[in-house]
């Protein structure tokens, strides 16, 4: 059939989807209860969708979706069916997709970010993958060998115990660096971890002390810098995943000397961001913005860690965020509005934001929402 023919039948098909809405339920509303809105965003076959536009779907986002349904110890399935997802179009080299894009007709496996190797979404799978040997374990077993190659894959871009990566592969996108964040070796650090216990399951003792040993020196490499950065996510998954001792809590949290969690505390160094950021408006996504996700993450990691009276005091802070109105993705951290700029907005039914709102209040209040 000529595309000349299935252009007014896709137009009259989408016409008939808008105005009968009682028979083509396909999108929930803000104002819907926020596990609803979640669930809405969840792909049967595996992953979340970002937002409620359905377009897209990352590893990245679908990976710290799953860290809060997984702190509520909900969405195994759809966590296996993901990481089996990746594994099944994980490249001949042993990359794993960066995600998916949708269309109506089809959808397609993406590896890259405007030609840049996206490098985290094999350290995402790894990690993933021990998760599931926690729940699945037999379909776990059975993707072994894929984590051994997305290992390999990974293992090219390392030299010195540190992960190098291009600018533009990594969640931190629009900053310049000299090759090398301390958020993704953060997340690397956990990702050996996961290949020592998956080793450790399958019974290959030589490979897990060898990752015994790489995971020792990764961590006297970069723990230094843990204490010294002005980044606070990789300091709260440092916490979270034990790299640091317990003491470091409480310093960390007397530094966070602001209303909500910044991705960045006060201090003499400032990140330098690329011309493609500055040009789309983006310059200060790590900077300046206000991610409510990551302040809902330190509440969950406060309460993990027995720490609920400032994990309680935080969420106090956040109570403005707690209403659909407001639960964005985004917020300016001078004005405290949401971003509506061109390329920058704040996003309805953000997956990652409303995961880790219920998993923090679940952690708060003691009942699954």
């Amino acid at each position: 059939m000529s595309c000349f023919v299935l252009v007014p039948c896709i137009f009259v098909f989408r016409c008939m989807v808008a105005i009968s809405p009682c028979c083509f339920k396909h999108r929930v509303t803000s104002s819907e209860p926020f596990d609803v809105q979640l669930q809405s965003n969840r792909k049967r076959d595996g992953g979340y969708f970002t937002n409620y536009y359905r377009t897209r779907i990352t590893t990245r986002d679908t990976f710290y979706t799953l860290f809060g349904l997984n702190m509520r110890n909900k969405g195994l399935d759809n966590m296996i069916k993901y990481v089996e997802r990746l594994a099944k179009h994980m490249t001949a080299s042993g990359q794993v997709p960066a995600g998916f894009r949708t269309s109506w007709l089809d959808e397609h496996p993406f590896y890259t970010f405007q030609t840049v190797p996206i490098v985290d979404a094999n350290i995402f799978f790894l990690i993933m993958v021990w998760w599931c040997y926690e729940h699945h374990e037999e379909r776990a077993k059975k993707l072994f060998l894929h984590s051994q190659r997305a290992w390999h894959w990974i293992d090219t871009y390392i030299s010195m115990h540190t992960m190098h990566e291009p600018i533009g592969a990594s969640w931190e996108c629009t900053r310049k660096h000299g090759g090398s964040t301390l958020l993704t070796n953060v997340l690397l650090i956990q990702a050996i971890r996961s290949m020592e216990m998956q080793y450790c399951v399958n019974k290959d003792t030589h490979n897990q002390q060898l990752f015994v040993k790489k995971h020792k020196a990764f961590l006297s490499k970069w723990v230094p810098d843990i204490y010294k950065t002005q980044e606070t996510l990789p300091r709260i998954l440092a916490i979270y995943w034990n790299m640091v001792p317990r003491e470091f809590i409480d310093s960390f949290n007397q530094e966070l000397q602001s209303t909500h969690v910044p991705l960045r505390t006060a201090g003499p160094v400032r990140d330098a961001t690329t011309f493609e950021a500055w040009v789309y408006g983006q310059s200060d996504l790590h900077t300046t913005v206000v991610w409510p996700w990551v302040g809902f993450l330190w509440i969950c990691v406060l309460a993990d860690r027995h720490k609920r009276d400032i994990a309680q005091s935080w969420w106090t802070a956040y109570i403005e965020f707690h209403h659909a109105r407001t639960l964005y993705s985004i917020y300016s951290q001078e004005t405290g509005l949401p971003i509506r700029r061109a390329f920058v907005k704040a996003m309805p039914a953000h997956s990652v934001t409303l995961s880790m709102h219920l998993a923090a209040h679940q952690y708060i209040h003691g009942t699954p929402v």
